[in-house]
This record gives C-alpha cells, sequence and structure tokens, in this order.
C-alpha cells in the first residue's frame, strides 16, 4: 500500500465505525441551536446568530404629535373607546296612547244679573181738604188756633192770585205769621202728610198728600 492511499483508508474506516456518532452529535447541536429562541424569547438574527433585542419604549414627550404611520403598513391595533349605555327613559313614550284631558278644579263663573230697572215714582196720593177753598181756609185756621191763639185767623196777605209765602196766622194781642203749610198737613192728616200746591199763581190750590 502506498503512503497516499494509507490516510483515506483511515478516513473511510473511522467513518464507517464513528459515523453515527458524528450524525448524533451534530443534530444535537441542531435543535440545541433551534431551541435557543423558544427558550430566551428573543430572535435570532440570520446573519450573525445574536438574538435581537426587543426595542425598548419611549415615552411621548408632552406635547408632541404621535408619529406618523408609514403608508402601507398596518398601524397598531386600536380598540374602540367604550360608550356609556344610554339611560332608560323614565316615561317611555307608547305608541298610540294620548293624555287624559285636564280637569277643571275651578268652578265657572256665576252668570251675570242685570239690576231690575228702577220702579218709576209712585204719584202722591192725595189726602185733603175737602171742600175746596172753604176747606182749606177751615184747616188752615185750626192749625193757626192750635199754634198760637185760640182767636187767630188764617189770613192772605197779597190776595188770591199768589200761592208760596201768603198764608198766615193773624190775633189780635201779637201779630202775624206765616203758616208753615206742611206742618197744617200733619197736623190734620199725621206725620207722613206734606203740601203741595198744583198752581203758583192760585193760593187756594194748596192740598195735602202722602206717598
Amino acid at each position: 500500500m502506498s503512503d497516499e492511499t494509507a490516510p483515506s483508508a483511515v478516513v473511510r474506516r473511522l467513518g464507517r465505525e464513528y459515523g453515527w456518532l458524528l450524525a448524533a452529535v451534530g443534530l444535537g447541536a441542531l435543535v440545541l441551536v433551534c431551541s435557543v429562541p423558544f427558550v430566551t424569547g428573543s430572535g435570532m438574527s440570520w446573519n450573525s446568530g445574536d438574538p435581537l433585542a426587543a426595542p425598548a419604549k419611549v415615552a411621548p414627550q408632552a406635547g408632541s404629535a404621535p408619529a406618523a404611520v408609514p403608508e402601507g403598513s398596518a398601524g397598531p391595533p386600536t380598540s374602540a373607546a367604550p360608550t356609556a349605555p344610554a339611560a332608560p327613559s323614565r316615561t317611555p313614550a307608547r305608541a298610540g296612547t294620548t293624555r287624559p284631558p285636564a280637569v277643571r278644579t275651578t268652578a265657572p263663573a256665576p252668570p251675570r244679573t242685570t239690576a231690575p230697572a228702577a220702579a218709576p215714582p209712585r204719584a202722591p196720593v192725595a189726602l185733603g181738604p175737602e171742600g175746596g177753598p172753604m176747606g182749606l181756609w177751615q184747616m188752615l185756621r185750626d192749625y193757626c188756633a192750635r199754634t198760637h191763639e185760640r182767636d187767630a185767623e188764617a189770613q192772605l196777605r197779597n190776595g188770591t192770585g199768589q200761592a208760596e209765602d201768603n198764608w198766615e196766622c193773624r190775633w189780635e194781642r201779637r201779630g202775624r205769621q206765616l203758616i208753615d203749610m206742611h206742618g197744617a198737613c200733619r197736623g190734620r192728616y199725621g206725620s207722613v202728610a206734606f203740601a203741595q200746591f198744583s198752581n203758583r199763581n192760585d193760593a187756594f190750590s194748596w192740598h195735602c198728600y202722602r206717598r
């Protein structure tokens, strides 16, 4: 055997005897390398074989705008802001229902009543005296005798042409005094009587009346 074929023969013999051991060691090394990311939780760079360190989170500065997301890349997932449930209505409206009419609590105003028309004044009732001018003179003479002297007479001052302030009582010792015509009627017919003439120019037109 030559010197060049001796080493190759040794290599072939070692490969036949210990090839399975080398294969087992290589497979174990491969499994160990592949299990490193799962055990450490970090990735591995295909270029250098070193695990990739996770980037540190940097808090944004106050007042700075958030970084823009590159176009074409998906942004971080955002969760919709929770919305407060709408408060239930205290008085739910019911379809097809109407409110009952309001009930009046005040009494209606009483109808206005018109005051009855005032009755026209009644005409005075004539009382007397009877007997015409002589009856009037006799009534006035009795008034003078009752008020002044028994012998007092009823006489006219200015004749028969004047009704007012014309009849007077005359007696010898005290003279004369105008006759109260209303008093003469009350002395004959009572306290409700009053005197009234019907002709201003006739002294004998006096009569007694009551209402």
